[in-house]
């Protein structure tokens, strides 16, 4: 009686997962919403012909491009840019090795037509995700180590 019960026991610990995940398949439940990014992904992704970036600051390396709503450039004086700046720098340090893959730059909102926050182009030039200022710097340096870790180019 016990080893029916053993093997009955484990049939049931090899089948629960497989019940869940069918279960979980059929109510439509799913917790990762089918993404791992912690942006916004664009999609389609915008060329750079199409956002209208410079072909020589932004082709051939990874960027964080820092877009600001103000007109404050490198020796800002707004603690809101000031904050943003610091936060962007902090990532690109915190990526280690890679850091030499990544650049930063800065632009100002008359200079590109993208909404203020965080951008990240990809070096073919496409801007692939979107970070709002609101989010943690936590989320960027996830991403960027998982795409700079995919990723062959750049």
């Amino acid at each position: 009686m016990k080893r029916n019960w053993t093997l009955g026991m484990i049939w049931a610990v090899a089948l629960l997962p497989l019940l869940a995940a069918v279960l979980s398949y059929s109510l439509g439940i799913n917790p990762s919403q089918g993404r791992t990014n912690r942006g916004q992904l664009q999609q389609p992704v915008q060329p750079l012909a199409q956002w209208g970036g410079d072909r020589e600051r932004y082709v051939g390396h990874w960027t964080l491009l820092l877009s600001l709503a103000s007109s404050c450039g490198t020796d800002c004086c707004d603690p809101e840019c000031e904050r943003e700046q610091t936060k962007l720098h902090a990532v690109h340090d915190a990526l280690g090795r890679d850091a030499g893959r990544v650049r930063v730059a800065h632009e100002n909102r008359g200079q590109l037509p993208l909404d203020p926050g965080v951008w990240v182009v990809d070096p073919v030039g496409n801007l692939l995700l979107y970070y709002s200022f609101e989010q943690p710097g936590e989320d960027l340096l996830h991403d960027l180590r998982r795409l700079l870790k995919v990723s062959k180019l750049g």
